[in-house]
C-alpha cells in the first residue's frame, strides 16, 4: 500500500489508511513506537504497550472525575427538590 508523505507544519507525516488503523486496533491518541532500520531502510511502527499500572491510574482518574461531576449534579438537583 502506497500513501505520501505530507508537510505537516515544520514536519512530514503520513495518513494511517482506515483499513491500516483498523488492523492495527489503532485510535486517536495512542502513542506508538517508530523503529528505524537504517540497513535496509524500513521503519516499524508499533502500538506501545500500556502497563497494567498507568491503564489502573487512568481508570482512577477517569473515575475520581466522573465521582466529582455527580456529586456536584446531586448538589444541584437537592436544591431544587
Amino acid at each position: 500500500m502506497e500513501v505520501k508523505i505530507r508537510t505537516i507544519g515544520n514536519s512530514l507525516g503520513i495518513i494511517f489508511p482506515k483499513i491500516i488503523t483498523e488492523s492495527l486496533h489503532f485510535h486517536a491518541e495512542d502513542v506508538i513506537e517508530l523503529e528505524i532500520n537504517a540497513e535496509n531502510k524500513k521503519l516499524v511502527v508499533e502500538l506501545k504497550k500500556v502497563s497494567l499500572r498507568e491503564n489502573l491510574l487512568a481508570g482512577i482518574d477517569a473515575s475520581q472525575e466522573e465521582n466529582a461531576a455527580f456529586a456536584n449534579d446531586f448538589d444541584e438537583m437537592e436544591g431544587e427538590i
